[in-house]
């Protein structure tokens, strides 16, 4: 009887052991598997809003090179300047669509910024330097956050 008890039980205990070890390692790939995708979908977003920040940046560019020509020329109309401001604020509403909160209102404020100095409208007492200076470094540091680049 003992040894018909041992050659029944020992196949059957080989066969859960398998079973268990099967169950166990599928379920590792499968938590791996969901890891990678995670990191993958994140990987993406952050690519995404680094192009949509770039591309807003890049505008933002152009505005400050009319906005301080206007400065440097006696507040004189720069010529373009209406297709760069209204560019800037389409760049500003597509990084709406990928950004957080924070850097979108940064970048709403910094767009005011970079058209009240294209149009002529820099505070008295102020350069133009100084005036788009303190609308871009909250979006830079709002930016940065966004990329999960850490500030010095």
């Amino acid at each position: 009887m003992p040894s018909e008890l041992v050659t029944t039980v020992l196949p059957l205990v080989g066969v859960a052991l398998g079973a268990a070890g099967s169950f166990a390692a599928q379920y590792l790939v499968t938590r791996e598997t969901k890891k990678q995708a995670s990191r993958a979908a994140q990987a993406a977003l952050r690519a995404e809003r680094k192009e949509a920040i770039l591309a807003f940046l890049d505008v933002c560019q152009r505005v400050e090179r009319a906005a301080e020509h206007r400065f440097q020329n006696d507040n004189a109309f720069v010529e373009g300047s209406p297709e760069l401001t209204h560019e800037m604020r389409f760049r500003q509403k597509c990084l709406d669509l990928v950004a957080g909160r924070h850097l979108g209102g940064t970048a709403l404020d910094f767009t005011d910024c970079l058209t009240a100095a294209a149009y002529g409208r820099v505070p008295a007492g102020k350069d133009v330097w100084t005036f788009i200076k303190e609308g871009r470094t909250p979006f830079m540091e709002a930016a940065k956050a966004e990329l999960g680049i850490v500030a010095d």
